[in-house]
């Protein structure tokens, strides 16, 4: 029961931190001429165009990461524990 919990928590994880990856290089990409110009400008734009949803949703996909990990290793404790 822990293990399918710990494999829909990285199911959602992997799920939610490639939503934030593929939106960070979209934008990257839409930014390089401005990259060229002015470095802090980029950086701050790159900023405001991720910040509402993929910047969260890559945050908390990576928490969920992290999570599936520890609750996975548990699983498996208890399992060799049994």
């Amino acid at each position: 029961m822990l293990l399918k919990i710990a494999l829909v928590l990285l199911l959602l994880g992997l799920i939610l931190f490639a939503y934030g990856a593929v939106f960070y290089l979209k934008i990257s990409r839409k930014l390089q001429e401005i990259k060229k110009e002015d470095l802090v400008a980029y950086y701050l734009d790159l900023f405001y165009e991720l910040l509402p949803r993929p910047f969260w949703s890559a945050v908390v996909g990576l928490a969920l990461l992290i999570l599936a990990i520890i609750t996975g290793l548990a699983a498996l404790c208890f399992e060799i524990a049994a």
